[in-house]
């Protein structure tokens, strides 16, 4: 059986950040030209820098996934004024509790199984009698019986709902709930640095604390099938709130398209463990991404 938390893999309840820059939509009608190789360092230049302002693994994690750096090869001339949109992530994924969690995803599927074997002489015999139910109004029909095709008709239906209410014990919420929190909570961090990102919009995020040198800090919670996930932002550099709600990153003065005009720096992980990942990043390297 696949549970349904499952497949939801590990519930990296995305934090619904929206980004655009104005020269990646839309039609090209100027074309595109190759970045040279002075931009493509500044951009490589600027990724290192934040790079390196995030924390190795705890005890107990995996750095997982790719960090590869790429600058932005070519781009639009229509847009090419407008402050380039790049980035990177960086993903942790917990090792030290893998025994535990597989003990208990074999535990709850002891009790799946059990459950429905002890659901199955009951399925068992509904299905029997609908098989039964479906030769008798053949039988019926052929014989213009129509009085007895509707009785068959409203025992088929109440007989087909018996066994639809059995099947859906099997997706019991409390025992799902109960399996995903013990096999996927606390089981992934995530850090992302996106520069000049464009507009970024939440309806969740509520202002906290920034760090030294940086512009503003949100956070907010997620919760989904019993796992919950905290989220923070933090944004350096030039912003400015929208109509729309959110805030936009800002040209920084007459600086190249291809700098940090703004930095937005993402972070994922249990609400019990977001203040340590906050903590171990150097805030203070990646404002300086934007001072330059």
């Amino acid at each position: 059986m696949k549970f349904r938390e499952m497949s939801r893999g590990a519930v990296l309840l995305a934090a619904a950040i929206g980004a655009s820059a104005a020269y990646a939509d839309g039609e090209c009608v100027k074309g595109y030209r190759d970045t040279t190789a002075a931009e493509r360092q500044t951009m490589l230049a600027v990724m290192e820098a934040a790079k390196a302002a995030l924390p190795d693994a705890p005890t107990g994690w995996i750095i997982g996934g790719y960090e590869e750096l790429s600058p932005i090869g070519s781009i639009c001339k229509d847009g090419e004024n407008t402050p380039w949109a790049y980035s990177f992530s960086r993903t942790f994924n917990r090792t030290d509790d893998q025994a535990a969690r597989g003990q208990a995803l074999a535990e709850a599927g002891v009790k799946v199984r059990a459950a429905q074997e002890a659901r199955q002489p009951q399925i068992d015999a509904l299905t029997a009698r609908m098989q039964t139910l479906g030769a008798e109004l053949a039988t019926a029909s052929q014989k213009g019986d129509q009085a007895r095709v509707d009785a068959i008709n409203r025992e088929f239906e109440k007989t087909s709902k018996q066994l639809e209410a059995i099947y859906a014990q099997a997706n019991d919420p409390a025992l799902l709930e109960s399996v995903a929190k013990a096999t996927m909570q606390d089981r992934t961090m995530s850090i992302g640095i996106r520069v000049n990102p464009g507009a970024i919009s939440n309806a969740q995020m509520k202002k906290s604390q920034a760090p030294a040198g940086a512009h503003s800090a949100y956070r907010w919670t997620t919760s989904a099938d019993g796992v919950s996930e905290g989220h923070a932002l933090v944004l350096f550099g030039a912003w400015q709130p929208r109509a729309q709600g959110g805030v936009v990153s800002q040209r920084r003065g007459t600086e190249p398209s291809s700098t940090a005009h703004a930095v937005a720096v993402t972070m994922a992980a249990d609400p019990a463990r977001l203040d340590s990942l906050l903590a171990s990043i150097d805030f203070g390297a990646i404002a300086a991404t934007v001072a330059r």
